[in-house]
């Protein structure tokens, strides 16, 4: 008799207290699981589930109307990290899909922003300087129309690098985040 056909009569012996259904649910999960664990001696089962009677005692306490007999399983324990694992990298994935191409449009918007300020700023300055020959107070007009334009696009720099800034200050707080949940959950 193995190891493992030696725990498992003992566990089976332990629950019978338990409904045929239930027992042979219970030692079925523990056999498959003692089986894939790989174990080959009654110390290393013992040391990873406990003894026959104590894991006996865990099922019989957990069993309960239509609550599962093994939520509390070292391997459903095991599934429940592989699945946190798998949903952090799914998010990442998808927040990755969604941020990149919001900030190529920002950067984008921002450049196109800044260079139709810039534009209409030159224009109004060349306007200006051809006007001082014929029609001084026009001139002046949009020259101060220039100056106002260079002036919203310093705002615009400043605001745009300041958007930047907190976008990419936002970002590394959330990688940081993330790195954290899977050293968490690993």
């Amino acid at each position: 008799m193995t190891a493992r056909e030696q725990y498992i009569q003992q566990l089976t012996d332990q629950l019978a207290s338990l409904s045929s259904k239930e027992r042979a649910n219970a030692v079925e999960f523990y056999n498959e699981y003692i089986e894939d664990a790989g174990f080959t001696t009654v110390k290393e089962i013992v040391d990873q589930l406990g003894s026959p009677e104590q894991l006996s005692h865990e099922i019989i306490t957990k069993t309960s109307g239509d609550q599962s007999v093994l939520a509390d399983s070292p391997l459903n324990q095991e599934n429940n990290r592989r699945l946190k694992k798998v949903l952090y990298a799914t998010l990442v994935v998808v927040l990755a899909m969604i941020l990149i191409p919001l900030a190529i449009e920002l950067i984008g918007i921002a450049i196109g922003i800044i260079g139709a300020v810039l534009g209409i700023g030159i224009a109004a300055f060349g306007t200006a300087a051809s006007l001082f020959t014929s029609d001084l107070w026009a001139a002046i007009f949009y020259l101060g129309g220039g100056i106002i334009l260079l002036g919203i696009l310093i705002i615009v720099i400043v605001l745009v690098i300041w958007a930047g800034k907190w976008l990419v200050g936002g970002c590394k707080q959330l990688v940081h985040y993330l790195k954290l949940k899977f050293k968490e959950v690993a």
